[in-house]
């Protein structure tokens, strides 16, 4: 037994919890998972139900395989039946369904939430307020796509709120989204005065392309392919929306030749990810077409596709003539018999 568990075990037998779940948080700090595990089942044992919430929460955001998929919901569910107006363990739930998948189901969650927030569980306090419940229904309809649905929601969070940075960036995309372009640039210039963020540089980007003001679109774009290295890969949908909008802005605004630059990018990009969903797909044989569109036109050289070296003729078939000497060799020797 490590050292650390048995100080756990002092502070557990001392009653003194909240150090032994300090310890464990240290331990997890120190990607020590094990210790950071074994500690955590020793407040579990003692039904110390933070732990069990802490538990649940290392599946849902830091475990690779998110316990099979499971992302602490077993957890969450164990503590909802100990204390079933817990907003935190209810919030925590909804999440695990939607990364499940279950986008209804955790938007019930959400609801559920929001209603028993004037009768919470006393042993807890909630971490978020209120209106951040509010907001994580918000959230969850977003990543969903469910824009209508956001934006009255959002509407009511404004009402209650008067707004914030968070807000005014998800009502920018939500109503950009919604073809509401002029309207969503407000809302995103307002996000974007308090931060920059790829995600309204990305949205605004898409509402001044649909008003056709490309070379504005563009210096937009051109800001998210300057903090593209902070995205993760997964987020395909983004990365692969600001290089190869930036690409058809060029072309709308006659500039073939750097059109072809962002055309490769995003084309060697995909190239990367093997199997693509159809929507990428779509978009990857968009910029092939142009690109090929582009180079037929002769007006343009793709510098790229220039780097690459081929060998002459003659010089292939004397290479091919020494393979075949070397084959005979071999066979005369007996290796390959």
């Amino acid at each position: 037994m490590s050292d650390a568990v048995e100080q756990a075990q002092i502070y557990i037998e001392k009653e003194d919890y909240k150090q032994a779940l300090k310890l464990a948080r240290k331990r997890h700090g120190k990607d020590d998972i094990e210790e950071y595990i074994a500690i955590l089942d020793l407040l579990i044992d003692e039904e110390y139900l933070p732990a069990l919430e802490e538990k649940g929460m290392y599946y849902q955001y830091y475990d690779e395989n998110h316990d099979n998929g499971d992302y602490g919901e077993k957890y969450f569910d164990e503590y909802l039946e100990k204390q079933p107006r817990s907003i935190n363990a209810i919030c925590d739930k909804a999440l695990s369904r939607f990364n499940k998948g279950k986008v209804d189901e955790a938007i019930e969650y959400m609801d559920k939430a929001y209603d028993k927030y004037k009768s919470y569980a006393k042993i807890e306090k909630p971490r978020i307020s209120k209106n951040e419940v509010l907001m994580g229904k918000i959230e969850l309809l977003m990543q969903a796509k469910r824009y209508d649905d956001a934006l009255a929601y959002l509407n009511k969070y404004e009402t209650l709120t008067n707004g914030n940075e968070k807000s005014d960036l998800y009502k920018g995309v939500a109503l950009q989204k919604n073809g509401n372009n002029e309207e969503a640039i407000k809302y995103l210039d307002r996000s974007l005065g308090s931060e920059d963020t790829i995600m309204a540089l990305n949205a605004k980007g898409d509402a001044l392309y649909e008003l056709k003001r490309y070379d504005d679109a563009l210096k937009a774009y051109n800001l998210c392919i300057q903090k593209e290295s902070s995205i993760k890969d997964e987020d395909l949908d983004l990365i692969t929306n600001f290089n190869y909008k930036a690409a058809f802005c060029c072309v709308k605004l006659g500039k073939d030749g750097e059109a072809i630059k962002y055309l490769n990018k995003t084309i060697n990009f995909l190239n990367e990810k093997g199997r693509l969903p159809n929507d990428i797909e779509k978009i990857y044989r968009k910029c092939s077409f142009e690109k090929e569109r582009i180079m037929k036109t002769g007006n343009v050289k793709d510098k790229e596709f220039g780097q690459t070296k081929f060998m002459p003729m003659k010089t292939s078939i004397i290479i091919l003539i020494i393979i075949l000497i070397l084959y005979l060799i071999l066979r005369l020797f007996g290796y390959g018999n």
